[in-house]
């Protein structure tokens, strides 16, 4: 899949004024999709083109709702915009929300045009269907983090084509209703979507993709006996387990090589978004900007642009001898003092790092086995099989060398669960979001801001007193910040959308 997104960035760099067409991709609303879609090999330059446009949404914001609004990370620089996110002291003309709303739409824009209008090429139907199946994941995954992010938002299914201005008529549609389409997406995807690709498509949307996300989706509505039986349906020995239960493994001993450039779409990815290092802006930049700022080139070779890093809170958090934690949090201090020591994230760069800034190979893991195993076991909870859910968290820690949970305290697992998936799965993006599930946003939130502005800051203990508060004012997360502000300009472009409660 990554040299297939290298061969389109060619194309679109090479062609001629007159081919608008290729040109174009980046903007699927201002194709001439008559002359798009002529041909199978124009389709398939299409769908790369949405898969394409999920690059800057994870390069770019993605991580900012995801972590950054939790007690994972923190933005060390006050006039960053990011930096409300650690404070959740944000506003509505914050330019990050702007970034994700844009990105998202831009890519849901793009799977609407392929949909409405490859089923007319004369091309393989099997092939057309999985192209098809495709665009259905990902405008299901873009739908899932907006709703997740701001509640009811514009639902589009159609192609706007040219009229651009059409968008500005939709008004934001009830949270039940994105979700049903989010999850009939996914179910149609998954009847046509491939197990397994061969070498050159790896990080294609799969049906255990399609599975995976539809189980989360099905866990974040409450829906546990249904989150259950998809979810179950990738695991051995599962009352659901199919075809797909052999596909994925937590195969490795080492927890660094599942994030290894070496070893990308490994037997534990079940859906990557891929990146590719080498100078034609398709790097990623997570190596460069999940770095302390004035670590210079101290840590990698490329220097940094600086940004997120990881609260002491995360890097105290992980047990002795939890193999994970050498990988997930590194410690940095330049010249011993409060004011230049931070703890940082390691997954990124772990395994080598780019040379040059925002040019690294890194793929994003929107989702991997070791997730699939612990919502497994959280749907189980939530049913009333805290037992049965025992085992699948306890397979998560054998791997990173802890031992074997004994509890069958349903309250207790809850807790269990919601630490396992804060340490397995730091800085992937999705604390804020199990928070706000779980509904223990508030509670968690409010209760670390109490706890570290207490705490003045040391070159072994940095940065917890600094951004814990605002204005001299203790940050204490309110009802309605579950949920972000829509963007200003989304407001000021259209009559049909209303600010959410709150802002």
């Amino acid at each position: 899949m990554k040299r297939i997104l290298f061969i389109t960035s060619l194309l679109m760099a090479c062609l001629t004024a007159c081919q608008q067409n290729f040109l174009e991709l980046r903007d699927p609303t201002k194709i001439p999709t008559e002359n798009l879609f002529t041909s199978a090999s124009n389709v398939s330059a299409a769908v790369t083109g949405v898969y394409s446009q999920l690059q800057p949404i994870y390069n770019n914001s993605y991580f900012v709702f995801g972590e950054m609004a939790s007690d994972n990370a923190y933005e060390p620089v006050s006039a960053n915009a990011r930096y409300f996110f650690s404070i959740f002291g944000v506003e509505e003309n914050n330019p990050n929300l702007q970034t994700m709303w844009t990105d998202s739409y831009r890519c849901i824009s793009r799977a609407n045009t392929v949909l409405a209008h490859a089923g007319t090429v004369a091309m393989d139907t099997t092939l057309r269907n999985r192209y098809l199946a495709e665009m259905k994941f990902i405008r299901a995954l873009n739908y899932f983090n907006l709703v997740r992010v701001w509640g009811a938002v514009p639902l589009v299914t159609e192609d706007l084509g040219a009229d651009y201005q059409k968008a500005y008529t939709y008004g934001r549609t009830p949270v039940n209703e994105v979700y049903a389409q989010v999850v009939k997406d996914l179910q149609e995807a998954a009847t046509a979507l491939p197990v397994t690709y061969s070498a050159g498509d790896l990080g294609r949307a799969t049906r255990s993709a399609a599975k995976g996300l539809l189980g989360k989706v099905y866990l974040t509505q409450g829906n546990y006996s249904q989150a259950a039986a998809v979810l179950g349906e990738l695991i051995p020995g599962t009352p659901t387990a199919g075809n797909l239960a052999s596909v994925h493994a937590l195969l490795t001993t080492s927890f660094e090589d599942v994030f290894s450039t070496g070893n990308e779409m490994n037997k534990e990815i079940l859906f990557a978004v891929r990146y590719l290092s080498g100078g034609i802006g398709l790097g990623s930049g997570f190596a460069s900007n999940f770095l302390p700022t004035y670590s210079g080139t101290d840590i990698i070779k490329a220097g940094l642009s600086g940004g997120p890093v990881v609260r002491q809170d995360l890097a105290t958090a992980f047990p002795e001898g939890d193999r994970r934690k050498a990988l997930s949090v590194g410690y940095y201090t330049k010249g011993n003092s409060a004011a230049t020591s931070d703890y940082y994230t390691r997954k990124y760069i772990g395994n080598g790092a780019p040379f040059a800034r925002n040019d690294g190979d890194n793929d994003w893991i929107v989702l991997r086995y070791a997730d699939v195993l612990l919502m497994y076991a959280e749907a189980l909870n939530e049913s009333g099989s805290s037992t049965s859910a025992l085992a699948y968290l306890n397979a998560v820690r054998s791997r990173a060398g802890l031992a074997a949970l004994t509890t069958s305290s349903p309250s207790e697992l809850r807790l269990a669960l919601e630490n396992e998936r804060r340490l397995e799965l730091s800085y992937e993006g999705h604390r804020w979001f199990d928070l706000v599930r779980t509904g223990r946003l508030l509670p968690v939130m409010n209760a670390f801001y109490e706890k570290y502005a207490k705490i003045a800051s040391t070159p072994q203990v940095p940065n917890n007193g600094l951004f814990v508060n605002s204005g001299g004012s203790l940050v204490q997360v309110q009802p309605h910040q579950v949920l972000f502000p829509l963007p200003l300009a989304e407001l000021q472009y259209s009559s049909q959308l209303t600010q959410n409660e709150g802002y």
